[in-house]
Order: structure tokens, then sequence, then C-alpha cells
């Protein structure tokens, strides 16, 4: 889906995605977040958490793999994030999709323009995990 197939209003809804352990383990280990509460099951129970949990900038990638992947902007460059918010832990096993709304879009002087969204994460009971807005 290209800048000129979307308009102000338009909704896109991703499949599910799950979320395994060893996902969380490589990126934790690559992007140097290897901690206790997203590698260590006990540890993450210690803090209230029913197993370790799934680092907040993996699941923004996913999400943004996710929309790619499926056509939603799939020529585009990220530009700005705003109001990023995580709600509700993710933990291996959970399946998690993205819902997303085109809230606004401006043409500029290149062959495209800008085109700002407001995103959600949400798992498999429905429960928002993240959201934000993106442009």
């Amino acid at each position: 889906m290209f800048f000129e197939e979307v308009n102000e209003g338009y909704v896109f809804k991703t499949s599910t995605k799950p979320i395994t352990g060893t996902e969380i383990d490589i990126f934790a280990q690559m992007s140097g977040m290897d901690l206790p509460g997203f590698l260590d099951d006990d540890f993450a129970r210690g803090w209230g958490f029913k197993a370790r949990v799934t680092p907040g900038p993996y699941l923004f990638g996913c999400m943004m793999g996710l929309m790619a992947k499926q056509g939603f902007l799939a020529d585009a460059v990220w530009t700005a994030a705003d109001g990023i918010s995580f709600r509700t832990p993710v933990h291996p096993g959970d399946k998690i999709y993205v819902e997303a709304e085109v809230i606004n879009k401006k043409e500029t002087k290149r062959k495209a323009g800008l085109v700002t969204y407001k995103w959600t994460i949400r798992n498999q009971n429905d429960d928002i995990v993240a959201q934000g807005k993106n442009t």
C-alpha cells in the first residue's frame, strides 16, 4: 500500500505473530538488553510478572515488521514517533497483532508525502500491549 492509496480514517489490522523465548533471548543479547527481567522467569516473577517479559523495543520492531510485511506503507521510512506507552507485558507464548489508523496525510515536494497514524499492539486476549503514533 503506497502513499497514494491511503487516506485519513483508513484502518489496517495485521495478522498475529507469536512471541517466543528464543526471539527474546536473541534480541536481548544482540541489543545489550540482556537483563534478568527479560531472560529469567524466576527473576521476573519476583517483580510480579507471570514470566519474563519481552523488551519494548522488540515489540516496536515486531509492530513495524507486521505492518510492512502485510503491505501497510511498506515502502515508507519512519520519521517520528510520539506518545509511545507500554501497558501490558508480553511473555513467551503470547501472540500480538497491530491495529493502525491513518490520522493525517500530507503531500511533500518529493514524490511522496507524510502519513501519520496511531497504532495499537494487542495480545491474544485483545488487551492493549502498547500504543503510540508514528509519522
